[in-house]
């Protein structure tokens, strides 16, 4: 019985150990298709780019601030590595992280980053069953909320 097991234990170590050649997962890479152009065709509607966000003032203390940088950083990884890789589109026509970028460059950062929290809050499937038809664009089917909504005009 023990030589038996030991048998066992010996072919399924041998099974487990041939499972994981690299030449198979090299093979399983090779032919599998990752990528699709059209899965981000999100980001080329109007009002999305993957560019550095523009510091508001000129001077070099605020081009080169600690925090903007880590900011600005932080928003490009997201948008340049993270979102690939997550690959779902964004039901709006400016995605969530333009939007948050383009309201922290028209408010500033404290306006900008609360109006951006509010849209990442309403951008779940329970709150896109209350967006108004008016809200929708017809030819690309997604859902206009531009950043400039949100400045009052008395």
């Amino acid at each position: 019985m023990k030589k038996l097991f030991i048998l066992y234990l010996l072919t399924v170590t041998c099974q487990a150990a041939f499972a994981q050649l690299s030449k198979s997962d090299l093979s399983l890479i090779q032919t599998t298709d990752f990528y699709h152009k059209n899965d981000f065709s999100f980001y080329q509607l109007p009002g999305n780019s993957s560019a550095i966000m523009k510091s508001r003032e000129k001077g070099l203390a605020a081009r080169y601030n600690p925090v903007s940088l880590l900011l600005k950083g932080s928003m490009w990884t997201y948008q340049n590595i993270i979102s690939p890789e997550l690959s779902s589109p964004c039901p709006y026509q400016i995605s969530c992280s333009n939007f948050a970028k383009q309201s922290i460059e028209d408010f500033g950062i404290i306006k900008g980053t609360a109006i951006a929290a509010d849209r990442l809050m309403r951008c779940n499937r329970i709150s896109l069953l209350e967006v108004p038809t008016i809200d929708f664009d017809p030819q690309t089917h997604h859902i206009i909320d531009p950043p400039s909504r949100y400045t009052w005009h008395p």
